[in-house]
């Protein structure tokens, strides 16, 4: 007998924690290109843009939905080992942070609106600063997904890394805000919604080092020594 009972049994749950895996990574898939979406959508005034950053969203919801039934199943169905169940709640805590990250991903989409007819040099400026942001985000939800894919415990410091870019560059936007002076009432409304849409994007990034932590509390893949890199 190739597999005695027990081994059959751990064949079983590896298998659906694999399923679990490809689930939530195709959930990250669609969060990464819901926010590149919703910040062309923002920048670009693109109707196109701005559809797809809701359909991934609504994807990604419809995901997280039946990743939190899956997981209870398989805790459920099978009698996992450590290093299993560790990996099934994690699963669960990274779901709720992507659905999140893809939320706010929407909410900059919907916060789209044309540039006001008065142009600014400090449009310019802040237009570039959510841009980056948005493009920042996008790279730091594929490499959060990438990091607990591979278990790679090194990510988490590229992940603090850029996020802090991403603060700098929110707090650029509130500072360029605050230089305007002007009674112009369709600039003004134009800067708050981007004051908003830097806020979602700050918090995109947040969840995505969220994820970092998680997997870091996880731990390596059993077998491996945790070695960190400085980067």
């Amino acid at each position: 007998m190739l597999f005695g009972p027990e081994n059959l049994m751990g064949e079983l749950a590896e298998r659906d924690l694999n399923q679990l895996r490809a689930k939530l990574a195709e959930a990250g898939r669609l969060t990464a290109g819901a926010v590149n979406d919703a910040t062309i959508a923002l920048l670009d005034w693109n109707a196109e843009s701005f559809e797809a950053a809701l359909a991934g969203e609504s994807n990604v919801r419809e995901l997280h939905s039946e990743l939190d039934s899956d997981v209870e199943r398989f805790i459920s169905a099978h009698e996992a080992n450590g290093d299993q169940l560790r990996v099934a709640l994690t699963i669960l805590h990274i779901n709720r942070s992507v659905e999140r990250a893809a939320h706010n991903a929407a909410r900059v989409a919907h916060l789209a609106t044309p540039p006001p007819r008065q142009a600014l040099v400090e449009e310019a400026v802040i237009a570039d600063a959510l841009r980056a942001m948005g493009e920042r985000d996008a790279e730091m939800v594929r490499t959060a997904m990438d990091m607990f894919d591979r278990r790679d415990m090194n990510a988490q410091r590229l992940l603090v890394s850029l996020d802090e870019v991403i603060d700098r560059e929110n707090e650029k936007i509130a500072d360029t805000l605050m230089s305007i002076e002007t009674t112009d009432i369709e600039l003004r409304q134009w800067a708050t919604r981007m004051v908003f849409a830097g806020r979602w994007l700050e918090r995109i990034g947040d969840h995505s080092v969220n994820i970092a932590e998680r997997v870091t509390a996880m731990g390596p893949t059993p077998g491996t020594s945790l070695h960190t890199t400085d980067w």
